[in-house]
């Protein structure tokens, strides 16, 4: 008999309990035991979308909604490449406005990001909580050693294909276009992960939701959704030009040789000095989507999750742009270069360079 695929999604839940019974302490094991009784709440709480279309139990804009993600879940395998499963294809109301709750944590005179590792994915710059309560608390921990800490809520995840990933109800406030840059995004990592350097993954989802969305709306010939997502990515562009200004300015503060408090002094007058900038910067801005993120709790926590996440966009973007917009060329280069060690995935990265040897 065929093993349903929600019994299979039980026994990998199953499998990871047991593995990480063996393998972890006490304080490990209740981290990670949260993330699979978290898992398992998703899981249990999704339903397909072609059944609940059928059905009467959903609002018409739910159900305007679900009708659009199945249409991007079809334009992501035939036009974009990106992996064909089974992914998107449920819906799961959590009943809540985030799915989980990041934690950056970063030394005060450091940009440098504290790194969890994990027994599947490696080690990321940040730690997942499906409890703000718990996320919270560990955050305060952190806290009272002397990080800078930034606690953000998260309204979408992927688990890099070990399970069919559902639309979440906090995913369906959201436009189109930013629906289906997520969507991309997350299916980029299912497409191709590395251990150990969030930097590239990020950055690489992210350039792949840039194409893909591109492509949507052209395929869509919608020139006013168009004009609205190149203003946000312009938007998006100047204010991660912004924080990159900032970077050495710390760095260098951060590696002088001053006493501490001297240091912290020089810190907040940078940092004050960075949303002034902000504030001129945005000024005639139809839509102010930052404002709230920058100006309250600015520390480098904060600036790290930017400067991690975005790091490399721009780069695999023109790489994308010297492969004459050939996506299936541009999955190879990534996959290629995901054969070379940190460094050199860096160094060819910066130079953008198509033809390289490891």
């Amino acid at each position: 008999m065929k093993m349903s695929i929600q019994t299979n999604h039980y026994l990998k839940l199953i499998i990871l309990f047991i593995i990480v019974n063996l393998m972890t302490g006490c304080s490990t094991l209740s981290y990670y035991s949260q993330s699979i009784q978290g898992q398992l709440e998703v899981i249990e709480k999704s339903e397909s979308i072609s059944t609940l279309l059928s059905e009467d139990k959903i609002t018409p804009e739910e159900r305007e909604k679900l009708n659009i993600v199945l249409a991007l879940r079809e334009f992501s395998i035939k036009e974009l490449g990106l992996p064909n499963n089974k992914s998107y294809s449920a819906y799961a109301d959590l009943g809540r406005d985030y799915v989980i709750w990041n934690i950056f944590a970063n030394p005060e005179f450091s940009l440098e990001p504290v790194n969890w590792c994990y027994f599947i994915v490696g080690c990321l710059s940040y730690r997942g909580y499906f409890s703000k309560q718990d996320a919270k608390q560990h955050e305060d921990e952190l806290k009272q050693q002397g990080f800078d800490t930034y606690l953000g809520g998260v309204s979408a995840y992927s688990t890099l294909g070990w399970f069919n990933d559902p639309v979440l109800n906090s995913m369906l406030r959201w436009n189109e276009s930013y629906l289906a840059s997520v969507m991309f995004h997350e299916l980029a990592h299912q497409q191709l992960y590395i251990k150990d350097d969030t930097e590239l993954n990020e950055s690489y989802a992210d350039a792949v939701a840039y194409i893909g969305v591109t492509k949507w709306l052209v395929h869509k010939q919608d020139e006013t959704q168009m004009l609205e997502y190149k203003r946000a990515q312009d938007r998006e562009k100047q204010f991660v030009n912004l924080i990159n200004k900032y970077k050495p300015m710390l760095i260098d503060l951060y590696e002088s040789e001053i006493d501490d408090e001297s240091k912290r002094v020089k810190k907040l007058l940078l940092l004050k000095q960075l949303q002034n900038d902000y504030s001129v910067m945005s000024k005639n801005w139809n839509k102010n989507p930052y404002k709230k993120w920058i100006s309250t709790d600015l520390n480098n926590a904060k600036l790290a999750s930017i400067i991690t996440y975005r790091k490399y966009v721009p780069d695999f973007i023109k790489i994308y742009e010297k492969l004459n917009r050939d996506l299936p060329a541009f999955y190879s280069f990534a996959k290629a270069l995901s054969n070379c060690n940190k460094l050199n995935r860096k160094k060819i990265l910066e130079a953008t360079e198509i033809e390289f040897n490891c």
